[in-house]
C-alpha cells in the first residue's frame, strides 16, 4: 500500500523551490544518484558535473545510458540516495515520474537555465475527482482499443471469404539511372543555402533536383528562384503537409528514380554512385544512406531493423554493411519511381508527419520488394532542426505514437501481434494513471476520428502472395555480424 500511495502522490503536480547543491547535499550524505528526463547528453553530462562539484565522490547513473531499468522495481532495488529530474522542456513524462518514485531520500531538478530545484510531491487522495477521471478514461480508451481489434480480426476473416485480388506485378528494374532528387519544404528559407549547393553538386548535368515550397509563409520560394535558377520549383497553394508535398514532387517528376532529402540534410560527395548499383536488381524498392548526426550520435543510422513490442519500434544499429532493412528513410533515400506507383504512393492519413516512409517500405515488403542500407553513402542530419522548431518536440512525439497506431490497424495481420497490441495500449494507459503523462491516452483520442478511414485501407490492400507480417520482420532485419549482407534477403 505504501508503493501505491507514493504512486497516487507522484500522479498529481510537482512543487519546485528554488535552491542550490550546496544546501541540497551533504557532503558525505550521498553515494549514489540517477538523472532521468531527458535524451540530450550534453544536458546529462552538464548536471553530472554539478553535481559532482558539490559531491566529488558521487557514482551517478543516468537513465537510458548507464541504466536501462525495466520498472520502478528496478530502480528501487538500486537504492539511489538523490534523483535529479532534468527540466529541458518536455514536461514531466513517465520516466521523470519513475524517478520521483524511485524511493531517494531527496528529489532535486535542473532547469535548462542550470538552476536547481527541490522537489516536493503534493498529496493526491485516491478518491480524488483528478484520479478518478484518469481511471474512467483509461477504462474507456482500453475498451475502444479492444473493440478495434476484436474488430480487426472479424474483418480480416470476412475478407478471405471474398475475391482477392492478384499478387501485384513487379515492375523489374528501372528503366534508367536518372535521378530527381525532391526537396520538401515549409518556412525552411534559412535551410536552402545548407541544402542546395552540395546537392546541386551532387546531381551535376545528369540529374535534377526540384523543392517543393509546402505554401510557406516566408519568401522559401522567391529566395529558390533568385539564388538558385537552376532548382525545379514547384509551389502548393495550401499546405499539404510532408506526405501531400511528396507526392505532388513525384507526380511533376518525370525520371525513373527519385530521391527524397529534407531540407536539414546535407548530400556528402559519391552518393548516388554507391545507390545507384542496387537498382539493377529486380526486387529492389529502395535505398537509404548512412546517417550522421551532430556529435556523432547513433540514435538514427539508416541502417534500421524492425522489432515489436505490441507497436512497431523501428531502431537504428551501427552502420557497418550493406544489406536489408525494415525501411529507406524519407529523408535520404532513392527510390524506385515504377513499384512506388505500384504501391499506391505515400498515404494521406499521417499527415502531418512520421510514419509515411515505413508505411510504404512495410507495404513494398509484402510484395517483397526490398529496402537496402548502403553505408558508403552518407548524408549529414540536422535531426529535428524543421520538427523541433514548427511542431515542438511534445506534438512530435505525441503525433509518432498516434500514427504508430495508424499503422497497425491498417497494416499488421498476425492475430498474435493484434493480441500484444492491444495488451500494450491497455498496459500503458493504466500505467499512466499512476505517471501522470497522458502521451498514449491523447494519441488514441486523436486516433479514433480517422479509425474508419484506416480500416477501409486495410480491406483494400489484400492480395494473394502477401508476405506474412512475421516473414517481413524476418526478411527486413539487418545481417548481424556473423552473417552475408543477403541472409535477410527473400
Amino acid at each position: 500500500m505504501r508503493l501505491l500511495a507514493e504512486a497516487v502522490r507522484a500522479a498529481g503536480n510537482v512543487l519546485l523551490t528554488p535552491t542550490t547543491l550546496s544546501q541540497s547535499i551533504v557532503p558525505g550524505s550521498c553515494r549514489r544518484a540517477l538523472l532521468v528526463g531527458s535524451r540530450r547528453e550534453a544536458v546529462a553530462d552538464a548536471a553530472a558535473a554539478d553535481l559532482r562539484s558539490a559531491a566529488p565522490d558521487l557514482s551517478i547513473d543516468v537513465a537510458g545510458r548507464d541504466v536501462r531499468a525495466s520498472g520502478l522495481w528496478s530502480l528501487r532495488r538500486r537504492r539511489y540516495d538523490l534523483v535529479c529530474l532534468l527540466l529541458t522542456g518536455e514536461g514531466l513524462g513517465s520516466q521523470k515520474a519513475l524517478g520521483l518514485l524511485a524511493g531517494a531520500p531527496t528529489v532535486l531538478a535542473r532547469g535548462a537555465n542550470r538552476t536547481w530545484y527541490r522537489v516536493h510531491i503534493p498529496p493526491l487522495r485516491l478518491g480524488s475527482l483528478q484520479w478518478w477521471a484518469r481511471l474512467t478514461l483509461s477504462l474507456l480508451l482500453a475498451i475502444v482499443c479492444l473493440r478495434t481489434v476484436i474488430l480487426l480480426r472479424a474483418g480480416d476473416a470476412l475478407r478471405r471469404l471474398l475475391p482477392i485480388s492478384p499478387p501485384a506485378r513487379n515492375p523489374g528494374p528501372p528503366a534508367g539511372r536518372r535521378v530527381t532528387f525532391i526537396v520538401p519544404t515549409f518556412n525552411q528559407r534559412h535551410m536552402m543555402d545548407f541544402c542546395l549547393p552540395p546537392l546541386l553538386a551532387e546531381a551535376g548535368a545528369e540529374h535534377s533536383v526540384m523543392v517543393v515550397d509546402d505554401a510557406s509563409a516566408d519568401d522559401t520560394a522567391d529566395y529558390v528562384r533568385q539564388h538558385y535558377p537552376q532548382v525545379r520549383l514547384i509551389r502548393l497553394p495550401r499546405n499539404q503537409g510532408f506526405g501531400g508535398a511528396v507526392r505532388s514532387g513525384i507526380a511533376a517528376s518525370d525520371t525513373p528514380l527519385f530521391a527524397l532529402i529534407n531540407t536539414d540534410v546535407e548530400v556528402r560527395p559519391g552518393y548516388l554512385a554507391a545507390i545507384l548499383p542496387h537498382f539493377d536488381r529486380p526486387d529492389t524498392f529502395a535505398v537509404c544512406s548512412r546517417i550522421d548526426l551532430p556529435n556523432g550520435s547513433r540514435m538514427e543510422t539508416g541502417n534500421v531493423a524492425p522489432a515489436w513490442s505490441g507497436v512497431l519500434e523501428p531502431y537504428h544499429l551501427p552502420p557497418t554493411r550493406s544489406g536489408p532493412i525494415l525501411y529507406a528513410g524519407g529523408a535520404s533515400s532513392v527510390y524506385d519511381r515504377a513499384k512506388y506507383e505500384a504501391l499506391g504512393r505515400f498515404e494521406e492519413i499521417y499527415r502531418p508527419l512520421y510514419f509515411e516512409d515505413i508505411d510504404l517500405g512495410y507495404r513494398a515488403w509484402r510484395h517483397g520488394w526490398r529496402s537496402l542500407f548502403e553505408p558508403q553513402a552518407s548524408v549529414f542530419h540536422q535531426r529535428r532542426a524543421w520538427i523541433g522548431t514548427r511542431f515542438g518536440d511534445a506534438y512530435a512525439n505525441e503525433t509518432f505514437l498516434r500514427n504508430g497506431l495508424f499503422f497497425v490497424w491498417k497494416n499488421v495481420r498476425d492475430g498474435g501481434m493484434l493480441a500484444q497490441h492491444a495488451a500494450y495500449v491497455c498496459a500503458r494507459l493504466f500505467k499512466e494513471i499512476l505517471s501522470g503523462e497522458g502521451t498514449m491516452a491523447r494519441a488514441v483520442l486523436r486516433a479514433l476520428p480517422f479509425c474508419p478511414s484506416v480500416l477501409l485501407k486495410r480491406w483494400q490492400q489484400y492480395r494473394r502472395g502477401d508476405l506474412t507480417d512475421r516473414e517481413i520482420m524476418e526478411m527486413a532485419r539487418p545481417p548481424s555480424a556473423g552473417e552475408s549482407p543477403e541472409a535477410g534477403a527473400p
